[in-house]
């Protein structure tokens, strides 16, 4: 059944949520360039929080990059899929990413959020040094510590959600606040 697009319920959306940066599509090389850039340009005046968001932009975006089970090819590339979204309140922002992740590997990235989330600093920083001395996961592109480091980079505490999209995958998602 097709349905028609509201555009309207996206502009109210973004509109009530103080949206500063919203993105939904391929995330490329090209298309990580721009938005590094835009998140810049728009927190120029917050250094120290302009800092953090890119730092966790680039680690959570390289997260869709490398992870997003929605691919489509654009062209003769196979392009990951994924959401990212920047919304500003009146003490702290709020990073958060999304995109398609295979049901199988879901309790794993739940589980491995519970973890980072009991944490202390310096716990966290013994954990990251752990993981990265370590063997790299099996579905491992890197050392495994991308929301290790986006924990220790907010200083706040990771939110992450799943939603069942289908018998194969669902929508992971994974916010944090970052203070102003």
């Amino acid at each position: 059944m097709d349905t028609e697009l509201n555009l309207y319920d996206y502009y109210t959306f973004t509109s009530n949520k103080n949206v500063i940066i919203s993105y939904k599509g391929p995330v490329t090389d090209v298309i990580m360039a721009e938005l590094s850039r835009d998140i810049r340009d728009k927190f120029s005046d917050n250094p120290k929080a302009s800092r953090k968001l890119f730092a966790i932009f680039m680690e959570l975006a390289q997260n869709i990059l490398f992870y997003s089970a929605e691919k489509k090819m654009v062209g003769q590339r196979q392009e990951s899929i994924g959401t990212i979204l920047i919304t500003g309140g009146t003490e702290h922002y709020t990073f958060g990413c999304g995109n398609l992740v295979e049901n199988q590997y879901i309790q794993e990235l739940v589980d491995a959020c519970e973890h980072i989330n009991t944490l202390d600093r310096d716990a966290l920083r013994e954990y990251k040094r752990e993981k990265r001395s370590g063997a790299p996961g099996e579905r491992s592109k890197g050392a495994g510590i991308g929301l290790i480091q986006v924990a220790l980079t907010s200083e706040n505490p990771l939110h992450a959600q799943h939603i069942p999209v289908n018998a194969d995958h669902s929508f992971f998602s994974v916010s944090v606040k970052v203070h102003r």
